[in-house]
């Protein structure tokens, strides 16, 4: 999954010009990371000591890495002194930057946290990506190199990864690291010699949907095959293996393409990845793999009703928030990612939900199953907007219908529901 939209153009660093995080010696306190690289992104936060500022003594930094296409990509830093409004501030930017990965943290050293950096910058130098700003904060950290021993840096990538616990999550992983190109990743999830790049020809890819079906190990492959050892005969840990099929729907550059293969598992191991066939798909068809029906519950703000924003509902702190010409968007992610787990996988799966407040204060709640939109109106009716929350209308629809909302000529929900209910105009 990427994550692109995760970026601010805030910075929050305050204090007197005199005590500036650049030059001070820095003392490490902690650092950590999400446990998020199977999705193909990580979020890593570190915290210093200033140990001769007399006034500013406490740097947080946080940074953003994506593996697969813009790698080190955000950093933000909070300079303060650990009062309540640096905590305030803290909490602010890790929802932001953090609340849309579905991880935990997962705590670093500071050579594994110095490591990450450097890794992470030298892929940018490689891509020709530039650096984020302020590098002059977190160039202390890339000098000495740090390198680490093969142990130690699959302890890191074990920290980097959540636990492994069911055949579907594994493939579903292995899919996604491989359709996105990040095969240092997907051979984590690997036996054995395993080819990973099945498609040379298609270019770094999306992962839409995944269906995976349980199947004889029947299909023939050009892949390694993983023969059974006298010590699988002895332990009868041959019956461990079991394959699947796989119907996965990738995008990238706006075209999509169903890619059919087989995966074998020894216990949550891959031990044989075979392309069976592929093809091209139309929009169209991409769109009826990947539809889902939508609940939608649409609201009004009473006149005087304080702004809708971030503070204003639990929900909402940890949103990704994005602008369009008639209102806000605040898209809500799962706090897990167990939709990797489906025996169907769909991306947006991990979207819990969605506020939309337009201009005129119209608020709309939408989600693609019931109990998450029941969520979500708890979230409102306990939240102080409550008192100025006027209920309108309630609806499910077969397909999604809230962004073709947002991107028509309509600001308001009610009207454009009337318009798309009508018959079509028949023409002579």
């Amino acid at each position: 999954m990427s994550y692109q939209d995760i970026r601010s153009t805030f910075k929050l660093i305050r204090g007197g010009l005199s005590e500036t995080a650049c030059d001070s010696p820095k003392e490490f306190v902690s650092a950590s990371i999400t446990d998020t690289r199977l999705m193909g992104v990580v979020g890593m936060c570190v915290h210093w000591k200033l140990t001769e500022n007399s006034g500013l003594t406490d740097l947080h930094q946080f940074f953003y890495f994506d593996a697969e296409e813009t790698g080190f990509e955000t950093y933000k830093s909070v300079l303060g002194n650990g009062s309540p409004e640096d905590a305030k501030e803290i909490s602010d930017i890790e929802n932001y930057m953090l609340g849309g990965l579905g991880g935990k943290k997962v705590s670093l050293t500071e050579k594994e946290a110095r490591f990450m950096l450097q890794s992470y910058v030298d892929l940018n130098i490689r891509s020709n990506l530039p650096l984020p700003e302020d590098k002059d904060e977190y160039n202390f950290m890339l000098t000495p190199r740090v390198i680490l021993t093969d142990a130690e840096e699959y302890v890191l990538m074990c920290k980097q990864c959540p636990v492994l616990d069911s055949p579907y999550q594994v493939i579903n992983y292995f899919l996604m690291r491989c359709i996105g190109k990040d095969f240092g990743a997907a051979k984590f999830l690997t036996k054995g010699y395993v080819r990973t790049n099945l498609f040379p020809k298609h270019k770094g890819a999306t992962l839409l949907r995944n269906v995976i079906e349980e199947s004889p190990d029947t299909v023939s492959g050009y892949n390694t095959d993983y023969h059974v050892t006298d010590d699988d005969k002895d332990f009868a840990t041959f019956d461990t293996f079991k394959s699947y099929l796989c119907d996965s729907l990738i995008e990238y550059d706006g075209k999509y393409f169903l890619l059919i293969t087989q995966i074998s598992l020894d216990r949550l191991k891959v031990v044989k990845y075979e392309k069976v066939s592929e093809f091209q798909v139309t929009p169209a068809e991409a769109s009826m793999m990947t539809t889902k029906a939508e609940f939608i519950t649409v609201t009004d703000l009473v006149p005087g009703a304080p702004k809708f924003d971030r503070s204003s509902t639990q929900l909402a702190s940890k949103a990704m928030i994005t602008d369009y010409e008639n209102g806000r968007l605040f898209m809500i992610f799962q706090p897990h990612n167990d939709h990797v787990k489906k025996q169907t996988y769909l991306l947006n799966d991990d979207v819990l939900g969605v506020y939309y407040i337009l201009e005129d204060n119209q608020l709309i709640l939408s989600s693609y199953n019931l109990p998450d939109i029941r969520r979500m109106e708890i979230d409102l009716a306990s939240s102080p907007m409550a008192p100025y929350i006027v209920p309108v209308s309630k609806y499910e629809f077969k397909d999604p219908v809230l962004f073709d909302f947002i991107n028509s000529s309509f600001d308001d929900f009610e009207d454009f529901v009337a318009a798309i209910a009508k018959p079509p105009t028949k023409h002579t």
